[in-house]
């Protein structure tokens, strides 16, 4: 039975066996010290009697032990030695006192010669039960591990056991070769999701060829569970790696024979402020003035054309009011319609945002006067080379100690967005303080309540890949576009908790590079607030480790490595998690032109007018959607609409339906509409290849080329539209040609329809939104 809380003992016995580590100098619990904690969350351990080194122990006490064993196994016990049958740490024997004492002597003999290092710290031998379990090959075998991470606190990781567990990781897709969860975030439901996609689960905890299943699912998820609470302890402790390898199935319960652990002890600074240190401490950052202020400072604007003065012409074009903007500019009075003033300390009044764009070493007196004369609410902070050399890195901790000085003081210190950053765009806030002119990157549109991304939330480490996406996708016109920079102070987390207050952001689309310590959890929460309020969130993550870099005593770290546990964790919370930039810009497009449609489910409808679509459509569903069964109604309806131009003649109606090249716009828009009012239809995908005569697809000509008109009424795109517009089922559309055909791509996009100029791109992106959706 799940439980929701640890065992009140629980926090004295992990006290207590770590002080005793503590004391003598330790890192690591030996064997039967992990036992005692994995027996105080309540999981069953196998009997052990451990024997010091010389066999003095107790002759009443060791025949008790071995009576009625089926067998012993022998294992050395000392701090240095982790990996015990790398060096002839384990021996097997039979239950009787003298050969085990034998064996005890045989092991520590053996160890010393092979690990000269360690003989001074073999503390003896412990013996353990042999345990008796389900032998069925791959799959007897789970490991079972907790570590502690930078960004994510505690991560607990599920998958196959045994010796070859790194073998079998880097040959299995990494749903199949592990799950991984925040201890902090744990739930039972998310888990067992999770760990039923194991390559692993279908033989342990599913019949399997006649064989019932080894073990029920529930005990899978409460032994994670109980797990999960040594990674989350209070307390002076911290476990840093904790794995159980292998644990095995005896009479429908796991059992653990083999563990290891090392622990930390935590400062007392993070002790005081909570398991997640620092990241805990400080109540959730205001950015009301960050992202919708009503006043406006800046420093660094030149008379010039330089970086300052752009930013400024920039947020008064985008509608911010030059009354609301004052400049810190000796010597003059007024620019562009804006008040000047000689001097931070002159600023009639605290602005709620100062934009700073001086250069890095010039900075930290501008946040510190800021700061002491408490004249404004939030800064971005523009200037670069911040953290990446030894000065910048220097010149950063100058302003962390500035906005850390005055807070534990209770002093008012402004939230700070940067360094290095490209600024902020904020429709709500009506400003745009990016420094790019408007000529080399020209501002979106203002936006309708339901225009394509009206509604979504860029928010990106990178102010170059807010451009770069931006300009690729030039028919979204985001609520916000937000550069993190260094996150010097306002971080990732900070932002999208935030916006989870903001009823109009419907979708927020995140690149990484790094988090900063401990921000890992706090962001997991904001994404999980998010989704669960029904909205989306789209993570990609740069800079991945490679896999298995931070591994140390454990194979833990291997499995799991650094990128898979950010990616599982985030889609623990509820978001989905692309590999690939153009994966991104596949699933933002989606995420904004089928915004609020439901996904009813995986059956399809596949369109075209050329063959070869139509394989390469059903290719891209393998794994992931069906093709629909047509509905006679539907079925004849198509007939009807072929029929017209002599098309039933030469195709049949089947799913995919190839309408030939032969289709003119009537007939495409015939067979799309009744193909999507199928009943049995859940999505559908539109593809053509355009530059067959039948349909117009180009834009009117100004001479004699041809008579064609893209945006002409009746035409290809306005039944597109019109298919579009008449049903909420996700639909994706297909242009697949040249430069020639862009036109075509734009004034669909433009429309808001999700638009694609490669047929397996337009199918692989709708398969992926579908399963995120209804995953």
């Amino acid at each position: 039975m799940l439980l929701e809380h640890p065992p009140e003992s629980l926090s004295a016995v992990a006290s207590a066996v770590f002080s005793t580590a503590a004391a003598e100098g330790r890192e690591a619990l030996l064997e039967h010290e992990v036992y005692a904690l994995l027996d105080a969350v309540g999981l069953p351990v196998p009997r052990h009697l451990f024997v010091p080194a010389g066999g003095a122990v107790d002759a009443d006490a060791l025949r008790a032990f071995v009576a009625g064993a089926p067998g012993l196994v022998v294992k050395v016990v000392s701090p240095q030695v982790l990996h015990k049958s790398d060096v002839g740490g384990v021996a097997f024997c039979v239950a009787e006192p003298e050969a085990a004492l034998a064996a005890c002597a045989g092991v520590l003999s053996e160890v010393a010669a092979r690990a000269p290092g360690a003989a001074g710290t073999l503390r003896g031998c412990l013996l353990v039960e042999r345990v008796a379990f389900a032998s069925i090959g791959f799959g007897a075998e789970l490991l079972f591990g907790l570590r502690r991470t930078r960004e994510l606190g505690a991560v607990l990781t599920v998958g196959a056991g045994g010796l070859d567990v790194e073998h079998l990781a880097a040959r299995l897709p990494p749903d199949a070769a592990a799950a991984t969860v925040a201890a902090e975030l744990f739930e039972p439901a998310v888990f067992a999701a999770q760990l039923a996609q194991l390559a692993v689960y279908g033989k342990m905890a599913a019949p399997f060829r006649g064989r019932p299943a080894l073990i029920a699912p529930d005990v899978l998820v409460e032994t994670a569970q109980r797990l999960a609470w040594l990674g989350a302890l209070r307390g002076p402790y911290v476990v840093e790696e904790l794995e159980v390898n292998p644990f095995v199935v005896r009479a429908g319960a796991l059992v653990p024979l083999d563990g290891l652990c090392r622990f930390s002890v935590r400062p007392e600074a993070a002790l005081r402020a909570g398991p997640d240190g620092a990241a805990r401490t400080a109540a959730p950052k205001d950015l009301g003035p960050l992202l919708r202020p009503s006043t406006i400072g800046l420093i660094g604007v030149s008379e010039k054309m330089n970086l300052g003065r752009v930013i400024l012409r920039n947020v008064l074009a985008a509608g911010f009011s030059p009354a609301a903007v004052t400049i810190v500019k000796p010597g003059l009075e007024r620019m562009d319609g804006c008040l000047c003033v000689p001097s931070i300390e002159a600023l009639p009044a605290p602005v709620d945002l100062f934009v700073l764009t001086l250069a890095a070493e010039q900075c930290p007196d501008v946040i510190a006067a800021l700061t002491a004369q408490q004249k404004a609410r939030a800064v971005i902070l523009i200037a670069g080379g911040m953290g990446e050399t030894e000065n910048g890195a220097a010149i950063e901790a100058a302003m962390r100690a500035t906005l850390a000085q005055a807070r534990a003081a209770g002093l008012p210190a402004p939230v700070v967005n940067g360094g290095n950053c490209l600024g902020i765009v904020s429709r709500p806030g009506a400003y745009d303080t990016t420094f790019i002119p408007a000529h080399k990157h020209p501002p979106a549109a203002p936006a309708a309540h339901d225009a394509p991304g009206s509604g979504l939330a860029l928010v990106s480490q990178s102010g170059a890949f807010l451009l770069s996406r931006t300009s690729k996708l030039p028919h979204l016109a985001p609520r916000y576009q937000v550069s993190l920079g260094n996150q010097l102070d306002v971080t990732v987390s900070d932002h999208l908790a935030a916006l989870v207050d903001d009823p109009g952001v419907r979708q927020v689309a995140v690149y990484l590079e790094g988090l900063q310590p401990g921000d890992g959890l706090p962001l997991a929460r904001a994404v999980r607030a998010l989704t669960g309020s029904g909205r989306d969130v789209l993570v990609y993550k740069a800079g991945r480790s490679p896999e298995g870099r931070a591994a140390t005593s454990s194979h833990t770290a291997s499995v799991a490595g650094d990128y898979g546990v950010f990616r599982a964790v985030m889609r623990q919370a509820g978001a989905v998690v692309v590999e690939s930039l153009r994966a991104f810009e596949a699933h933002l497009t989606l995420l904004t032109a089928l915004s609020g449609r439901p996904v009813r489910g995986r059956r399809v409808g596949l369109m075209s007018n050329a063959g070869f679509e139509c394989v390469v459509l059903a290719d891209q569903l393998a794994g992931g959607l069906t093709l629909a069964a047509f509905a006679d109604e539907t079925r004849a309806r198509i007939a009807r609409a072929l029929h017209r131009q002599g098309i039933d003649r030469l195709q049949d109606v089947h799913n995919p339906l190839d309408v030939t090249p032969v289709a003119d716009d009537l007939t495409y828009g015939d067979c799309a509409a009744a193909l999507l009012a199928d009943p049995g239809v859940d999505a559908a995908v539109f593809a053509n290849v355009p530059m067959t005569g039948a349909l117009n697809t180009l834009p009117a000509s100004s001479g004699l080329e041809h008579g064609e008109d893209l945006t002409r009424p009746g035409g290809w795109a306005d039944h597109m539209r019109r298919v579009f517009a008449s049903s909420d089922k996700p639909m994706v559309f297909c242009i697949d040609a040249g430069e020639r055909y862009t036109p075509l791509a734009t004034y669909l996009a433009a429309a808001g329809l999700p638009v694609f100029r490669h047929a397996d791109e337009a199918a692989s992106a709708l398969t992926a939104f579908i399963d995120a959706r209804l995953r």
